[in-house]
């Protein structure tokens, strides 16, 4: 019996120091640089926000601030693509649902639409291509009159994207939405319904964002493709304190897209929300302006 308590005691002594060390590690991972705390959100009297994306998961590196913001009054919807008729759709489709009702949208559009050109027969999709090549390369009417339409129909006062410089990690879908509504609120921000105040585009700190994703392949394509360092700096961030058992449940609610989901939030579902999230404890995002013409 002494033996097996001794060697219990060991075991166990081991497995702590295991999981100490991991949590360091991912402590190392969550590692940002110094950013304010955004105050624009907090103050808005206009609380309708709308979330315009290529693909039904790029949201959910936003569901603490959406969450957030829900609990705080706002209408939020969003709008994203599906590239066709895709098998896997109709699950996505379904996950998408509930990832909404789960963070209190107040509604979600999605249409599909061969959004990339013949991406069928593109062996990876996902890999940066340069701006000159967006228009071609992309169905932009189509995108764009849905994009419009969903702008006007709801008139917000601010936009949640992902960023127009590399995309998140380098996926031109991304890319090319995010130009798409920057084009849109530069050309409409003088009409008399326009009400567009902020477009945010959700970024990770660039020295956070190298250390988690440096070995994927479409990163590093992107920043030669797109001439950077780093991803762009956020210029805030939103505290999800509170709302890090949400996340976790957004998070795990795309069932089909795991694998990407733990490249971006390592091993995040192996943790409980209230320790794993209060090392990735923030939002960053990079702050487009009206009265900087969306620059």
């Amino acid at each position: 019996m002494k033996k097996i308590l001794i060697v219990s005691s060991i075991l166990g002594a081991l497995i702590l120091t295991i999981i100490i060390g991991h949590l360091i590690y991912l402590n190392n991972l969550s590692k940002a640089d110094s950013y304010p705390i955004d105050t624009f959100l907090k103050n808005q009297t206009n609380k309708n926000a709308l979330i315009i994306v290529a693909h039904d998961d790029d949201a959910i590196s936003m569901s603490g601030t959406i969450s957030y913001l829900v609990n705080n009054g706002w209408e939020v919807q969003e709008l994203c693509f599906y590239q066709g008729f895709e098998n896997k759709d109709s699950i996505r489709k379904r996950d998408l649902e509930k990832a909404s009702k789960l963070l209190g949208m107040t509604d979600v559009e999605y249409y599909d639409i061969e959004l990339r050109k013949h991406r069928d027969n593109i062996e990876k999709p996902w890999l940066p291509i340069p701006y000159s090549d967006l228009d071609s390369a992309y169905n932009r009417v189509s995108a764009a009159n849905q994009i419009e339409n969903f702008i006007k129909k709801n008139c917000p006062s601010v936009i949640f994207t992902l960023d127009d410089i590399i995309g998140g990690y380098g996926h031109p879908d991304h890319v090319f939405i995010s130009k798409l509504i920057i084009e849109y609120c530069i050309q409409h921000q003088a009409d008399p319904e326009f009400r567009v105040e902020r477009i945010y585009q959700a970024v990770f700190d660039p020295k956070m964002n190298a250390r988690i994703l440096k070995d994927m392949e479409a990163f590093q394509l992107a920043k030669k493709v797109y001439n950077v360092t780093y991803s762009p700096k956020p210029d805030v961030y939103v505290s999800i304190s509170g709302h890090e058992n949400v996340k976790k449940k957004a998070l795990l609610t795309f069932t089909t897209e795991q694998k990407s989901l733990t490249k971006i939030w390592p091993y995040y579902n192996y943790y409980p929300a209230n320790i794993y999230f209060k090392l990735f404890d923030k939002e960053y995002y990079r702050v487009l302006k009206k009265e900087e013409n969306y620059r």
